[in-house]
């Protein structure tokens, strides 16, 4: 059976607890699962969930695309050499999942990390360069518990 989102699951943890939120990406007959960080950014982005968005990769690096509405980056320090398998947002509103190395560097104002693939990057590669992605709340057993991100 394939997991399913529950919109009443809480994704705002109490301040410095260890919650963590597990994410599903599903693309064609394909899918993914990620951890979000523990921040004010990507506890914004779960909020918005369940979403749909439909990605593009222009440069061969990263599969990305619009957000329904931008999310306050606040003062989080940017990332200007995104790590491959990471999640970030472009501010205010791009959505970006790094799949490959290409050793360029973000310019200003740089990306906000949001989060980390922990399954299923190289299916996120091979997506093609227009899909459309459906992401999430994972509570289904086999994305259950958190791993590091």
């Amino acid at each position: 059976m394939p997991p399913t989102a529950t919109p009443s699951m809480p994704v705002t943890p109490t301040p410095n607890s260890t919650s963590c939120v597990r994410i599903v990406l599903r693309f064609g007959d394909e899918t993914a699962a990620a951890t979000l960080a523990d921040t004010p950014a990507a506890r914004e982005f779960a909020a918005m969930l369940p979403l749909q968005l439909n990605l593009h990769d222009p440069m061969g690096q990263a599969k990305s695309g619009p957000l329904p509405q931008p999310i306050d980056v606040g003062s989080v320090e940017p990332v200007f050499n995104p790590t491959v398998g990471q999640i970030y947002l472009s501010a205010p509103r791009t959505f970006a999942i790094f799949h490959d190395d290409l050793d360029q560097s973000v310019p200003d104002p740089g990306l906000v990390r949001l989060g980390a693939v922990d399954a299923g990057l190289d299916r996120i590669a091979d997506a093609g360069n227009r899909f459309t992605v459906q992401i999430d709340l994972a509570d289904h057993p086999a994305f259950s518990g958190c791993a590091p991100s």
